[in-house]
């Protein structure tokens, strides 16, 4: 698994406040942006200011239920998938990496999850914790996970702790997309999932925070818990 903070990759800029939602509402259209971010979880370049995040996010199963702030961004280009996320939390539960991935479990953490789409069984997920534990791995429906897996090649990201909550910052890579049977060019669809566990405390009780909200118990490992994206130009 590759981590770094100095790694810079292209992602975009456009001029304006434009938005990730389109009118039909489970679907997103991620930008192309050709500007410089470095992986560090700072989100102060341009294109965070430039272009809206994400916002509309709700407590799975209970969606009426007040869930803290949640914005997240997502951009592309020919190198690589950019993925952050602003988070506020006034109850932290963190802990450094460990050797056991499993370790991000109990801690709060973002999610961002892959899915080729129905011609394929399979689908990856990163889960990345405020003080940069991270837990990637695939799984098939229903629950069939393999830890073993990280993206090809390495992927980046990095986490920070704010005054009122963290931010992750993540790149996945082109030969990464390419093994998961996607690409990185304009009009490619696929099925995403963008998630948030928050904890009261280390292995507390947690709020899953989920942008499509199937209407059941919290668990995100069922298809219709992906939504639809697609990569504009």
């Amino acid at each position: 698994m590759k981590r770094t903070t100095a790694l810079l990759f292209m992602v975009a800029c456009l001029g304006g406040c434009a938005s990730l939602w389109r009118p039909q509402p489970e679907t997103l259209v991620i930008p192309y942006m050709p500007e410089a971010v470095c992986v560090d979880g700072v989100l102060n370049e341009p294109c965070y200011q430039w272009q809206c995040p994400f916002e509309v996010f709700v407590a799975a199963g209970d969606a009426a239920r007040p869930v803290p702030p949640t914005r997240a961004w997502l951009f592309w280009n020919e190198e690589a998938l950019i993925c952050a996320f602003e988070c506020e939390d006034p109850t932290p539960a963190w802990a450094p990496p460990s050797g056991d991935e499993g370790d991000v479990n109990p801690q709060d953490r973002a999610e961002i999850f892959l899915w080729p789409g129905e011609s394929s069984a399979v689908y990856y997920c990163i889960e990345a914790a405020p003080l940069n534990a991270v837990h990637d791995y695939k799984a098939g429906f229903y629950r069939k996970f393999d830890d073993a897996w990280s993206p090809e090649g390495g992927w980046l990201f990095h986490a920070q702790v704010t005054p009122t909550g963290y931010t992750v910052e993540m790149a996945i890579p082109r030969a990464a997309i390419e093994a998961m049977r996607m690409e990185l060019r304009p009009k490619q669809q696929f099925r995403l999932g963008l998630f948030r566990a928050d904890y009261d405390a280390l292995d507390g009780t947690p709020t899953w925070i989920t942008w499509i909200d199937h209407g059941g118990a919290p668990d995100f490992h069922r298809a219709k818990s992906f939504g639809a994206a697609v990569l504009g130009r």
